[in-house]
């Protein structure tokens, strides 16, 4: 039971059991060659639990005050709790990302307010279009990953475990939240892409009048040419 035990998720994150950070840092060290499109260490969603072991009651596992107190060593009870702590990892890499995007781009919707457009390039506002569209794909993704996952619906004992785990850490509830924020950033999105509807229309006018304007000076001195010449004629004549 005093054995280093991992669990790695295809989310991109892991969980490690009683490992000091010394030995966290040696294993993770030991992975990173392995990773795919690595985080910086910044960048990374780190949550921290102690666990204990009481024999005196028949209980279930439980976690209390970020303490999860285990009945015995079995390593799907271990998996079980993993699995909802990495979930909970993986929602507050986007939560923070939605949190930082959403303050990034505020101030767009009262630039429209006070000057009724955005006064930015074309090609920041297509950069900006892009990021937001990308991170609500992501968050569409992620959804997926907090799925209740199909061992558990095989195994009443683990998924009891399970939605008692996603109680405490308040997936359900923090999902939500996500979705109504992602709300926001597809309402961003829809102004945006009205804004650059709008700026191509009105390029597009600028360019039909200044043809406009380009063809009636060519048919005015056309106009004033031929008049030119006929009275050079008639006053040859």
């Amino acid at each position: 039971m005093g054995r280093n035990e991992v669990f790695l998720f295809d989310f991109g994150v892991i969980v490690l059991w009683n490992f000091t950070a010394e030995e966290e840092q040696l294993y993770l060290s030991i992975l990173k060659p392995f990773a795919t499109n690595p985080r910086h260490a910044s960048e990374a969603e780190i949550e921290d639990f102690h666990f204990q072991y009481d024999f005196s009651r028949l209980n279930q596992p439980r976690i209390y005050n970020d303490m999860i107190t285990l009945k015995s060593g079995n390593p799907m009870i271990k998996l079980t709790i993993s699995h909802g702590i990495a979930q909970s990892a993986k929602l507050t890499y986007f939560e923070n990302t939605m949190e930082h995007e959403i303050v990034e781009t505020s101030v767009l919707p009262k630039m429209m307010a006070k000057y009724g457009e955005v006064k930015l390039t074309r090609d920041d506002v297509l950069k900006i279009v892009g990021r937001l569209f990308k991170l609500r794909m992501n968050v569409n993704l992620v959804s997926n990953v907090l799925d209740t996952p199909e061992i558990f619906w095989s195994e009443p004992e683990l998924q009891a475990l399970y939605n008692a785990i996603r109680g405490y850490l308040e997936i359900s509830q923090r999902v939500k939240l996500l979705n109504n924020r992602t709300g926001v950033v597809s309402d961003l999105l829809d102004m945006l892409s009205d804004h650059l509807h709008v700026s191509q229309q009105s390029l597009m006018t600028r360019i039909v009048i200044f043809l406009i304007v380009i063809t009636c000076i060519v048919a005015s001195a056309e106009v004033y040419v031929k008049i030119l010449l006929d009275k050079a004629t008639g006053h040859t004549v």
